[in-house]
């Protein structure tokens, strides 16, 4: 090669490597789309960032409340970007064009097209929260840790307490399902803080804390069923009723969703409790409630009658499953053998190959877990009729995820045979899930929403609690 020519050549590596430099920061910032599921928009947001070479990223669901899902790889050769958070079986490929990304998001096996476009710098997605309190705060607040000594865990959290001596009615806060810590932060409220900060400023102690697992307490989270979740809340009110401000005669727990589920255990099953809150907790058996929810998120989505119907039919096989299933060991061989005799049938096929059966294992992996199996087959009803402390069961008209309507009438029913007259009961018209004033109780309206929890639900429990 002639010294002329090494010129070009060098000149023309700077010069390559000058444009893979543009080229690569054009990938950096955060981009955002919208997935079309059916008759409705799912806003998603990726964030890209190059650090020492290496291409990291992170997701965000905002109307899911889901914030910074790490991806597990990011791979960027311009113009292609590949990203996959495996975790959540997502994996988005797209070609970068100026502003654009072109791309397409699939899960389990679901493709679907998504488009991204760079967002400006200073750009959020959400609404604010005015119902968070804000420092400075009327009351006191204690920083605790307990101890669930037959689980061998820590469990931490907060107490508010009001200013003075006591006694004062007390109670302590359990969420519902998933990993949640002290704030109950879901779908980017924090409706724990918001309910604690509320009932202590009204005269009564609250105490919310990290879940096993979660934030700063011990355990294993995916290990745990609900009935361990259960014993974690009976040692959390033991410890708050040790302290002297706290009224021994007006202690008891407040629930949310499963939490409220939990409420109803306790209320049959704890010694030393006064009272219990179930808000949105189950009374229907859970089989029954998760077709009930299945239907009703569907068609809050849009989905057609020929889908819901297809879903029934699958959730049928699968709920089986879980009824007849004894030993959890072998769930997830039951759950593949009975969904590839019903798919094999419905499809009219002899077999299915190893890659259809690995995507319909992936579809479903998410059912194979103690909690999971324990929850499917729990039926609140017995725990119900035994209860004999003051219970008030609160219920939202809007809710698709524990249906207000039915799980209500069916509260009403158990109370009539069984003359339950300690339970007090109310539905409140326009609530979702969350206790938020809902147009349509979608769950992609939760984070849309600036309430974080109904005014009038607060002023019912606080009222309730003082009657007693």
């Amino acid at each position: 090669m002639n010294l002329r020519l090494s010129k070009y050549c060098l000149a023309f590596s700077i010069s390559f490597l000058a444009l893979l430099s543009v080229q690569a920061q054009k990938l950096q910032g955060s981009w955002k789309g919208e997935l079309s599921i059916m008759a409705r928009k799912l806003p998603l947001v990726f964030h890209f960032e190059q650090e020492a070479g290496e291409w990291m990223g992170s997701m965000d669901s905002p109307s899911q409340g889901a914030k910074g899902l790490a991806a597990d790889k990011v791979l960027y050769s311009f113009p292609m970007v590949t990203v996959e958070l495996e975790k959540f079986k997502i994996t988005y490929e797209g070609v970068l064009m100026n502003d654009t990304i072109k791309g397409t998001f699939s899960q389990s096996g679901v493709e679907i097209p998504l488009d991204l476009i760079r967002m400006e710098e200073g750009e959020l997605l959400g609404t604010s929260k005015p119902q968070e309190p804000q420092e400075p705060f009327d009351y006191d607040i204690i920083e605790t840790s307990f101890q669930n000594l037959k689980a061998g865990i820590k469990l931490k959290g907060t107490i508010t307490k009001p200013k003075g001596m006591g006694p004062f009615p007390a109670v302590v806060l359990v969420s519902g399902s998933g990993e949640q810590n002290r704030n109950g932060e879901i779908f980017g409220h924090k409706p724990f803080l918001v309910i604690a900060d509320y009932l202590t400023k009204n005269g009564i102690a609250v105490l919310r804390y990290d879940e096993r697992g979660v934030g700063e307490s011990e355990g294993d989270f995916a290990e745990a069923n609900s009935f361990d979740f259960e014993k974690d809340a009976e040692v959390a009110l033991n410890h708050l009723k040790k302290f002297p401000f706290v009224n021994q005669l007006k202690s008891g727990v407040i629930g949310h969703s499963e939490g409220g589920m939990i409420a109803w255990i306790m209320a049959a099953e704890t010694k030393g409790m006064s009272f219990a809150v179930s808000l949105a907790g189950p009374t229907v058996p859970i089989s029954e409630l998760m077709m009930q929810q299945s239907q009703d998120v569907l068609e809050s989505y849009g989905a057609s009658e020929e889908l819901i119907g297809e879903q029934r039919k699958i959730n049928e096989v699968l709920y089986r499953v879980f009824e007849e299933t004894e030993d959890f060991d072998d769930l997830k061989g039951n759950l593949t053998g009975a969904l590839k005799s019903h798919l094999q049938e419905v499809n009219k096929m002899d077999s299915l190959s190893q890659e259809q059966i690995r995507e319909l294992e992936d579809a479903y992996s998410q059912m194979v877990s103690p909690w999971y199996f324990n929850f499917m087959k729990f039926d609140p009803e017995p725990y119900i009729s035994q209860t004999k402390m003051p219970v008030l069961a609160l219920f939202a008209e809007k809710d698709i995820q524990v249906n207000g309507r039915i799980n209500y009438q069916s509260l009403e029913e158990i109370k009539k045979v069984e003359v339950l007259e300690n339970i007090s009961l109310k539905i409140y018209p326009g609530l979702n899930h969350l206790f938020q004033t809902a147009e349509t109780g979608a769950i992609d309206e939760y984070a849309q929403i600036e309430e974080t929890f109904n005014e009038e639900v607060l002023a019912d429990i606080v009222a309730w609690i003082e009657a007693l």
